[in-house]
């Protein structure tokens, strides 16, 4: 176990609506970790199932906040202003940690305490508990970092490092741990959208930050539901998240050259994902315009090639 002296205390939030199927084991995964946790912050955002009779079980093991129905990010943003641990870390009511989730991270910013915030490694599963896959080996540049792990399985990456992380993104909500201070001062989720909420926090604490953590050691389950707006709508999911990362442009501007273009990447992938969702759906001239945008924001003949397979179909 960590000495007391220094470790860090986490205030785990745990974001739900309507959550009564799945809460418990949320909780429960928590309450199970090696590294206990400082508080859990159950923010109830307007259920109108059994969840805060779900939530009274519990005692006081837990902290409940109930809001009015107001969306993740808020009920995110409401938990991190409640909390009194000196390190957030989060969790939906329909994923769960495995145990040693908390202590990896403590462990790493015992080592590393100039940490500015962590991420890790996640298995997709489904509510069963059947596991499909895992995230950090999905993309080349998850590859390289799994590959230079230490005898901890955790990597150090600095600043140059983060303008690569940005596009090829492994992390998750349930894998992410920042300071409290940090969080706040830079205004916490944007409440404004509610697809790619995650990733607009992200990349704004990427242009922030001069190092992050990472554990390359799966840390919960990610549960994957086919009936969630992702799947079931793709058009207007990826809308929504082109919408989301265009809203940082004039944010990116003035960062370092490796922020500024991962951000350019991201947002051209999203660009193209929409374009790509509209030619299925039959709207051709639309995934036309919805990319265009994306040659005024950095001119290359890659992207003019992008363009050409788009009007090709």
């Amino acid at each position: 176990m960590l000495p007391l002296s220094s470790s860090p205390k986490f205030s785990v939030i745990i974001a739900t609506y309507n959550g009564e199927k799945t809460l418990l084991r949320a909780i429960d995964s928590v309450l199970a970790q090696a590294y206990s946790a400082y508080e859990i912050i159950i923010i109830d955002d307007g259920s109108t199932d059994s969840t805060s009779s779900i939530v009274s079980n519990y005692g006081d093991k837990v902290i409940y906040h109930l809001q009015e129905n107001s969306g993740v990010s808020a009920a995110r943003n409401n938990g991190a202003k409640l909390a009194q641990g000196d390190w957030l870390a989060f969790l939906d009511a329909d994923d769960w940690y495995y145990p040693q989730r908390l202590f990896w991270h403590a462990e790493f910013i015992q080592r590393n305490p100039d940490t500015d915030f962590l991420i890790g490694d996640y298995h997709y599963g489904r509510a069963d508990g059947t596991i499909i896959g895992r995230s950090i080996d999905s993309n080349a540049f998850g590859l390289r970092t799994l590959g230079s792990a230490d005898e901890l399985d955790s990597v150090l990456l600095g600043a140059d490092e983060m303008g690569e992380l940005i596009p090829s993104y492994f992390g998750h909500t349930l894998t992410f741990s920042v300071s409290r201070q940090k969080f706040l001062s830079l205004g916490g989720y944007p409440e404004a959208f509610s697809i790619g909420e995650d990733l607009h926090l992200i990349i704004r604490l990427c242009a922030t930050s001069c190092q992050v953590g990472v554990s390359c050691k799966p840390m919960g389950v990610y549960c994957v539901h086919e009936s969630g707006l992702i799947r079931s709508d793709v058009v207007k999911s990826q809308s929504r998240t082109v919408e989301t990362l265009a809203s940082l442009k004039a944010e990116m501007k003035d960062k370092p050259t490796s922020i500024r273009n991962g951000y350019l990447m991201v947002l051209l992938d999203a660009r193209y994902n929409l374009a790509t969702a509209l030619i299925r759906g039959g709207w051709h001239l639309k995934a036309i315009m919805s990319f265009l945008p994306a040659l005024g924001e950095s001119f290359s003949w890659h992207r003019i090639k992008m363009l050409l397979s788009i009007i090709k179909g």
